[in-house]
């Protein structure tokens, strides 16, 4: 079993923007391309690695019936420490614009990320899907969804992803049944949204499905 540094580690490529990899198709990469996209993946990486290890899925949560777009959600959300800020833009489609950023020191962001969210209710509780803002323009990129569940209480947003490492326990542990592939040992998530829908409102509160929870208040 990897111990939590381990995991932490591989949490990012675990990101907002997450990809399944085909590494037969990285070989033939240039090295420049290469460095560029780890670059990238690095850079993003970081932006959720207080979350754990999102389980990813090819297909989002919602249908375009389901989105439900809440002006509350608008305007920047500040990280607990102060170091990190996400900015809720109106988009296209009832969805938001999320433009995350670090600052390590000083007045300057060091890290800038962008990324699709849609928000939708399932019975009483209420979820995020996340995606990459724009698309891979290589065919061997496929860009993948991360499920949070969420709690807005006034100025405080609360968000918890759907665990990997909860859901593949699961799934070896014949306690759960939801189409998936294995790739280099982790679960993606190849079932329908009407399938993904079921399974996170049968376990919206378990804390071990939705662990890590992270708090932000509203910048005022």
């Amino acid at each position: 079993m990897e111990g939590k540094v381990a995991r932490r580690e591989k949490a990012n490529s675990y990101t907002l923007n997450a990809t399944v990899r085909y590494t037969a198709a990285n070989r033939y990469q240039s090295k420049e391309t290469s460095m560029t996209r780890l670059k990238c993946v690095v850079a993003l990486g970081i932006v959720f690695l207080f979350i754990g290890c999102p389980a990813r899925s090819l297909f989002p949560l919602f249908a375009e019936k389901d989105l439900v777009f809440n002006p509350s959600l608008l305007g920047t959300w500040i990280g607990e420490g102060g170091k990190e800020t996400f900015a809720f833009q109106p988009s296209k489609a009832k969805g938001y614009r999320v433009i995350y950023r670090e600052y390590k020191s000083g007045q300057s962001p060091t890290d800038t990320a962008v990324f699709n969210v849609q928000l939708g209710q399932l019975g009483k509780c209420w979820f995020l899907n996340s995606s990459p803002v724009e698309e891979s323009r290589e065919y061997h990129m496929i860009p993948t969804h991360l499920i949070w569940r969420m709690w807005l209480e006034g100025d405080m947003l609360r968000i918890a992803a759907l665990e990997s490492d909860w859901l593949r326990d699961m799934i070896n542990g014949g306690k759960l049944k939801i189409s998936h592939a294995l790739v280099h040992g982790d679960v993606i998530l190849t079932a329908s949204p009407e399938e993904l829908q079921q399974l996170v409102l049968r376990f919206a509160e378990d804390s071990k499905a939705f662990p890590n929870e992270a708090k932000l208040s509203r910048k005022k």
